[in-house]
């Protein structure tokens, strides 16, 4: 028996209003996280995600 595995894309997002952080996972290399508008899940609030540089 063999194991299986998947390749996931995980986003790690800071709130700029409380700086709570979390994080947003993909399984699709090609998901663009800046495309649309996400919740903050600790104080609501609404804004864009802004891709830093690669670590």
């Amino acid at each position: 028996m063999t194991f299986s595995a998947h390749l996931e894309y995980l986003f790690h997002i800071t709130c700029g209003e409380c700086k709570f952080y979390w994080t947003y996972a993909s399984m699709d290399k090609a998901f663009d996280i800046t495309k649309k508008q996400y919740f903050c899940p600790n104080c609501g609030s609404k804004n864009v995600v802004t891709l830093e540089e690669e670590l």
